[in-house]
């Protein structure tokens, strides 16, 4: 028994290894400091953990309440506590009520429809499952305690091991931590000192020039900055929005002590000093929802969503379409290391409130790859507590607009004070911001993406909401008052003919490639955006050009500076080290300076609904014909190619479509970041 005890210890460690010691895909030109190994976003392991899980019973379609689905789940779980799932057949469900999974700490459950385009469920009112807004789907952990939101938090000292890129920390105490546990790491903000153990921080938010952590409104020079008419956010704590995120995977390892506990990956943040506590978070872990249609058309309401996602554990979305959800697609809240792939999310009511086709709140290290937004303003928000970590990758939203106040909307949105540290890799999208409403943004990476900046709405009435658009931040890049150290590399930036301005310093600068450090509501302009933010091997529709300029890497910055790399040769990816199956005959890369021929031009013709927006034939042009544009640096993603094969509109207008993933993608996308070894996450290290 001692033997195998040990040959568990060893492979334990052994496991560990690749994510601590293998080489960075972007080292040579971001500095360490900078950025984090994104390999490890999402779940492990190479397919959905449910592919061999045994189905415990098969639902015909009816009328009525969620009752039945929630009641079959919670009997599946009882039955396969190691995993099950529940299938629901072919059809249509029209429910008047949401659907729960247990409420639990076991979890290894799945709901799997046979395909988006073949099982749909109709919601007929706003009675949804209870998270939150509520949702037509609610998966959630029975730990209770929400940030912001009461309960009683599990906090935890840790007295040292937080140095970036360590393994193992050591607590002043466990505090109900075990095996499989989340540890959130949580560290006061710049100017503040904690005052007791999850008591509130107490100082005056000054900036530090540099590495600045803040949520407090603007009210001085070098103090606050957030926007003074918005209201500053915090996390588990008060004045307190620096976080990051990992699971225990074991306690005492090595014989490091009782209250010692190893990381599933080495800590990320750079800045973690004395003072930093941490929050034990019991969540739910492996459930899923896969291959239905969630229909809320004409349900009204401002607060339901499709899919809640709380306090979970490697939860995902795979193959699910949204339709006119009144809030958003999927809601994760405090959810980490989960996956949303290969969906598509159309619509969403007039009235909806921060509507997006995904929303995130206090999560980290989850992976939104190959997904499709459909006349949804944004894609992506990341709203309210702190999200970190999190990759964003290879998704596609067409061109859209904002049919609340009439302005362009970026497709991602950065809209929490102390997100920090994304990726976003390979997307097709209008655009990006980072805004300072709440609080500021660090050390966010940008990589071969085709930001393209502007949208045909600006020529009439079309649209989500069939409002017209009246022109307003038509932009790829908007970083706000606060928003330093990204890292913008290898994209492809703007619309020919249509981008005129290099940079602007105007919170609403249109025909722009970049927004630096703009201020907002008596907010002055911050210098550091520009002076710490990375630009290398990035084309712009302006200058026509690929710009490797020494000028444009900021060796001088504060905190961390990054040095001149010393070759402009860029890697395909930074979080997967090879080309992925679901590519299929993709070019590898798709997108970037150094692509030739790509397959996407712009729609010829004159000034009109399709003339300048991106497309792949003449045919999807309304006929008018494609000129060969971006120099040919760009070719559509898998998500982007679905949605033109499917008879999607460039403009982005048009009804919802037809969508199912295994047609779509054929080869569906991995549900891991590559082909590395996960840490293990549930074996427990014995020291005799």
């Amino acid at each position: 028994m001692k033997t195998r005890r040990c040959l568990l210890s060893f492979l334990s460690i052994l496991l560990l290894l690749p994510a601590v010691a293998r080489a960075q895909l972007w080292s040579g030109i971001i500095d360490s400091k900078r950025a984090i190994d994104w390999s490890q976003a999402g779940l492990p392991g190479s397919t959905l953990p449910d592919t061999n899980w045994p189905i415990c019973t098969t639902i015909s379609p009816y009328s009525g309440t969620g009752a039945t689905i929630t009641s079959a789940l919670a009997a599946c779980n009882t039955a396969h506590p190691a995993g099950g799932v529940v299938v629901l057949g072919a059809g249509t469900f029209t429910l008047s009520s949401g659907i729960s999974f247990p409420v639990n700490t076991v979890g290894h459950l799945a709901l799997r429809g046979q395909g988006a385009s073949s099982t749909t469920i109709v919601m007929t009112t706003t009675n949804a499952c209870s998270i939150g807004g509520g949702g037509i789907i609610c998966m959630q952990s029975n730990d209770g305690s929400f940030p912001q939101q009461g309960g009683s938090p599990h906090f935890v000292n840790v007295t040292s091991g937080y140095s970036k890129g360590s393994t193992q920390l050591i607590l002043d105490s466990l505090n109900t931590a075990t095996v499989g546990s989340i540890l959130v790491l949580n560290q006061c903000n710049t100017g503040y000192t904690p005052t007791g153990l999850g008591a509130p921080c107490t100082g005056t938010p000054n900036d530090n020039g540099g590495f600045f952590h803040c949520e407090d409104h603007w009210s001085a020079p070098n103090v606050g900055c957030a926007v003074p008419s918005e209201g500053g956010t915090s996390s588990w704590r008060t004045k307190a929005s620096e976080m990051e995120a990992a699971v225990i995977t074991a306690i005492n390892q090595g014989g490091c002590g009782a209250t010692c506990v190893t990381l599933s990956k080495p800590v990320e943040q750079p800045d973690w000093a004395s003072g930093t506590q941490a929050v034990v978070i019991h969540p739910l872990p492996y459930t899923g929802v896969e291959n239905l249609t969630l229909d809320a058309t004409g349900i009204g309401g401002t607060g339901v969503v499709g899919i809640m996602s709380a306090k979970t554990l490697h939860s995902w979305v795979s193959g699910v379409r949204t339709i006119y959800m009144p809030r958003v697609g999927v809601h994760f809240y405090s959810s980490f290391g989960s996956l949303v792939k290969d969906s598509y999310f159309f619509g969403t009511t007039p009235t909806a409130v921060d509507h997006a086709g995904i929303r995130l709140v206090g999560g980290a290290n989850n992976l939104f790859q190959n997904n499709i937004c459909h006349q949804v303003p944004c894609m992506f928000v990341g709203d309210a507590i702190p999200e970190q970590s999190d990759v964003y990758a290879y998704n596609f939203s067409p061109a859209t607009g904002n049919g609340s106040n009439s302005n362009v909307v970026p497709a991602w949105l950065d809209h929490g004070a102390g997100n920090s540290f994304h990726l976003l890799e390979g997307n097709t999208m209008l655009g990006l911001q980072e805004d300072g409403d709440h609080g500021n943004h660090l050390a966010e990476t940008d990589f071969r993406n085709f930001l393209f900046g502007w949208t045909s709405c600006a020529n009439g009435s079309c649209g989500e909401t069939g409002h017209a658009i009246n022109g307003v931040n038509q932009t790829s890049i908007r970083l706000y008052y606060g928003a330093r150290y990204d890292n913008i590399i290898g994209n492809v930036l703007g619309t020919p003919g249509f981008t005129t301005n290099y940079q602007s310093f105007d919170p609403f600068a249109s025909a722009t490639v970049y927004i630096w450090g703009a201020g907002q509501n008596g907010q002055p302009t911050d210098p550091l955006v520009g002076t710490t933010t990375m630009l290398w091997g990035n084309w712009d529709a302006v200058n026509s050009a690929t710009r490797f300029n020494a000028s444009e890497v900021p060796t001088a910055a504060p905190s961390y500076p990054n040095p001149v790399p010393s070759s402009q040769t860029l890697p395909p990816s930074f979080y997967l080290s090879s080309k992925p199956a679901w590519f299929g005959n993709i070019p590898w890369p798709a997108i970037g300076p150094d692509v030739t021929g790509g397959n996407v031009g712009q729609c010829a013709g004159a000034a009109g609904k399709f003339n300048g927006v991106a497309a792949t034939s003449g045919a999807q042009c309304g006929g008018s014909g494609l000129n060969t544009a971006w120099d040919g640096h760009v070719n559509t993603n898998a998500a982007m190619k679905c949605y033109f094969d499917l008879g999607g509109l460039p403009d982005g207008t048009g009804p919802a479509l037809s969508f199912n993933a295994g047609k779509c993608y054929g080869t569906s996308s991995s549900s891991s970041t590559g082909p590395a070894p996960a840490p293990p996450e549930h074996l427990v290290t014995t020291v005799n």
